[in-house]
């Protein structure tokens, strides 16, 4: 079973574990795209070369035909990356196979012409054609069977047959170490691959923890005062910021207890996204105090507020049944800088919460 399983990986996984192999496939996918366009380029100006010096040297003549099929391969290949992939992504994985026929069929064609560098030639297309791509060892085995039945259909009838018999060997046994070495390049680009994905996954942590209430999801309050200190030098008008306290969070924990006081806090969090959906700048600032600043003028800041208070006296958890807020709001016609706006809307909030007790006659510091 483990056998199976490292061979499995081997051909199919580029040797690396299939969820990680799978969770790389976009990068992948975007890296082989531009090494298609560019070696497609490369390829046809190395092979409209070689047609061009075929013209005026005798000796080349009869890798006319060849030269010409790759050119004319590579240029469709490169078409496809301008015209085809673009609006069928799925077509990648056969132009890649596409390509790489054509690349392994010119040079053996001019292994057969070439007798002085046969086996060079042959060595070097059976080589290089696993390692452009970040591919699979499958789908090189594919590539090189195919060439060598394309070889073994085609050539008997056109090779000598001393030559035929040589070019079969020596074709066989170049793809096999050409495999071999692709596979090893490839490992190793996935594995880099893999790396780079971690690597992007640990920095998005790390930049989750820091500027992200890790309870709500909102920003925290390095965030929100960072964001402060930008728009203090440069303030965005229209601006508004709404200051937003949560009421009866200490008398919930004290008579229903903390779980009842979390669900509190978490669907106070949720009533805002609900009601400020496009606020790219909603914050928890500790405790029960929340703030969203907005690009807006007070009136329509204004009508979020007030969605924002019913929507929050509707909302239902599993231990609690409605959320009260305390709300202030403060817009740039208040003040010149977004600190003195900030310090009325926190004043404002804490009016309204001193009115929301009075009104119940609770004692404002128990809370």
């Amino acid at each position: 079973m483990e056998l199976k399983r490292k061979l499995e990986s081997w051909l199919f996984y580029g040797g690396i574990e299939k969820d990680s192999f799978e969770h790389v496939q976009t990068a992948v996918r975007e890296s082989n795209l531009r090494a298609l366009k560019h070696w497609s380029v490369l390829v046809s100006l190395f092979w409209l070369y070689c047609l061009l010096m075929s013209l005026k040297a005798a000796d080349y003549a009869l890798c006319r035909p060849a030269y010409a099929v790759a050119l004319g391969c590579c240029v469709l290949t490169w078409l496809s990356t301008r015209f085809l992939i673009p609006r069928v992504p799925q077509a990648l994985g056969p132009c890649m196979f596409f390509f790489r026929l054509s690349l392994l069929g010119g040079g053996i064609g001019i292994a057969m012409c070439q007798w002085n560098v046969r086996s060079l030639t042959m060595f070097a297309v059976a080589i290089v054609s696993p390692s452009i791509f970040v591919d699979s060892t499958a789908m090189s085995v594919v590539v090189h069977f195919v060439a060598v039945l394309l070889y073994m259909m085609l050539g008997r009838s056109v090779i000598e047959p001393d030559v035929y018999a040589w070019g079969l060997g020596n074709l066989v046994l170049f793809s096999v170490f050409g495999i071999l070495i692709g596979n090893a390049i490839n490992k190793e680009r996935f594995e880099r691959y893999v790396f780079a994905d971690s690597a992007t996954k640990l920095a998005d942590m790390r930049h989750k923890f820091a500027y992200y209430d890790q309870m709500t999801g909102l920003k925290n309050r390095r965030a929100y005062s960072e964001r402060l200190e930008r728009l203090s030098k440069a303030l965005t008008r229209p601006c508004c910021v709404v200051m937003i306290d949560v009421n009866g969070l200490k008398q919930m924990n004290d008579s229903r207890g903390h779980a009842a006081g979390d669900e509190l806090i978490l669907g106070t969090a949720e009533c805002i996204r609900a009601a400020f959906p496009e606020a790219e700048d909603a914050y928890r600032l500790g405790g029960d105090e929340f703030c969203v600043l907005l690009t807006e003028n007070a009136s329509s800041a204004q009508v979020g507020v007030t969605v924002l208070e019913r929507i929050a006296r509707d909302w239902k958890g599993e231990l609690v049944q409605g959320v009260s807020l305390a709300c202030g709001l403060a817009s740039d016609a208040d003040a010149e800088n977004i600190e003195e706006i900030a310090k009325i809307a926190d004043q404002r909030m804490y009016e309204a919460k001193r009115e929301h007790y009075a009104s119940r006659g609770f004692d404002r510091r128990r809370r």
